[in-house]
């Protein structure tokens, strides 16, 4: 069965890592997963929701599983929950200023 569930995804580079340098992640299910490249990384994202929706299936507890998460049921379909990006300044301790002041 095809489901079309909206989920966001956001890939990163993690190069410390040399055999899975891309992490994908999914802030809607706090899911993530890794791979050689981002396609690699996304298929590896998927993979990873379709365990966690299998076993939360398995456990009688997909429904509370998605409410936890923020889906909201409506008819036949689910409401994702808002996630919002967004860039903004915020003020940092100035025991972190030098520690952060090569992202600026």
């Amino acid at each position: 069965m095809l489901l079309s569930l909206p989920l966001t995804t956001k890939i990163m580079s993690a190069k410390e890592s040399k055999t899975a340098p891309y992490v994908a992640y999914c802030p809607e299910l706090d899911i993530a997963s890794a791979g050689k490249d981002p396609e690699d990384a996304q298929r590896m994202l998927d993979e990873a929701v379709k365990i966690v929706l299998k076993d939360a299936a398995k456990q009688g507890q997909l429904k509370e599983y998605l409410a936890n998460v923020g889906y909201t049921p409506s008819g036949k379909k689910l409401i994702p929950p808002k996630v919002i990006f967004s860039t903004h300044s915020l003020l940092v301790p100035q025991t972190l200023e030098r520690e952060l002041s090569c992202l600026v």
